[in-house]
């Protein structure tokens, strides 16, 4: 069996994989700490190919021994990234996923794909020195263009319409979210959430029908979830929660990258100058409406990953990450869901 810890086994696995290579020799493998949905490795290598060395880095992406958080099969995560390989839409080469299970690293799917040189973490976008204010209003607008990329790209193209939920209409593509919340909860829910149940009845009531095209959307993203290099995002990581939808959709889930800039009572940046700019160079309109829907949404989306971690545990599984997900992020997206069905929970009122 190839152990994914044994730089000799690696070595064997990647000779036998990867294409065009005399020699493969494995100078480190290291789990990357970043992330709760999945194990992440990087496997630094030195090839030989037609007698040239070469210097290499990749990465394995593989689930957590008991399961993994979101609900979303390894493969299409590999095929989601494969389909982007020959897109606009920066994103990390998948270069196999490994289903024999004679090379299987430690006797479990896993799937590589090439690593991209760069960084996630952006410090001076928690800064309060106006010196750092053009620096977060380049680095929202480097997001936003990415944002639009994905938005504009030709999905049918790429295939993703084979592995994911097409809506009916561009007026179907909030519906079609609940739609695929109540069949993921309906493969392992074991017990009622009354929280969920209003949620699902009120956001069918309100259903936004006005999105503007379906798109693909890349579901999580923002400060943390790509890599970064010379003011640009060289790779959009974390595509666990994509979709086919309304690009609202990923706006309701955006991180940190649009920070709200006032100074001497001027405002410089904030939600209506990011959006106007997306629109600008999108073609699309983020309607506050549209926006407030999904931002709803996603307490629904949360509640189906804690609650998939919920019934991980319940039958076994003893992984600090799923028990975390199980308990506390389960109890805050109900905390959640109640208040976008207009509840205060700790008090009962309405």
């Amino acid at each position: 069996m190839i152990r994914l810890e044994n730089e000799g086994d690696v070595a064997v696995w990647f000779r036998h994989r990867l294409p065009g290579v005399d020699d493969v020799t494995v100078e480190r493998v290291g789990r990357v700490s970043r992330g709760v949905s999945r194990e992440t490795w990087v496997v630094d290598v030195r090839v030989i190919r037609a007698g040239v060395a070469a210097e290499e880095s990749y990465v394995v992406r593989r689930d957590l021994p008991d399961g993994t958080v979101i609900p979303m099969p390894l493969r299409e995560e590999y095929e989601v990234y494969r389909r982007l390989a020959d897109s606009p839409v920066p994103v990390s080469r998948a270069l196999w996923i490994e289903d024999d299970p004679r090379w299987q690293p430690d006797g479990r799917p896993a799937y590589v794909r090439t690593k991209v040189d760069g960084h996630w973490h952006l410090p001076f976008l928690t800064s309060d020195d106006p010196a750092d204010d053009e620096r977060k209003i380049a680095a929202s607008k480097e997001h936003l263009d990415k944002l639009a990329l994905v938005h504009t790209t030709d999905w049918r193209a790429l295939g993703f319409d084979r592995i994911g939920t097409v809506p009916a209409s561009e007026k179907h593509c909030a519906t079609t979210v609940l739609d695929d919340i109540e069949a993921w909860l309906a493969t392992f829910q074991f017990e009622p959430c009354p929280a969920v149940t209003e949620a699902l009845s009120q956001l069918r009531d309100r259903a936004p029908t006005d999105a503007p095209c379906i798109a693909l959307c890349k579901g999580t993203n923002g400060h943390g979830e790509e890599v970064w290099s010379g003011g640009q995002i060289v790779a959009l990581s974390d595509w666990e929660l994509w979709r086919l939808g309304d690009p609202a959709y990923d706006f309701a889930q955006l991180q940190d990258m649009v920070p709200d800039i006032v100074r001497d009572g001027r405002r410089l940046w904030g939600w209506p100058e990011a959006l106007e700019y997306y629109r600008e160079r999108s073609g699309i309109e983020i309607s506050p409406e549209r926006l407030s829907y999904y931002r709803a949404c996603y307490g629904l989306i949360q509640f189906c990953y804690a609650h998939h971690s919920a019934y991980r545990v319940r039958v076994g599984a003893s992984s600090v990450r799923l028990v975390w997900n199980a308990t506390e992020v389960q109890y805050r997206s109900q905390l959640k869901l109640w208040a976008a069905c207009g509840f205060a929970p700790e008090t009962g009122s309405a």
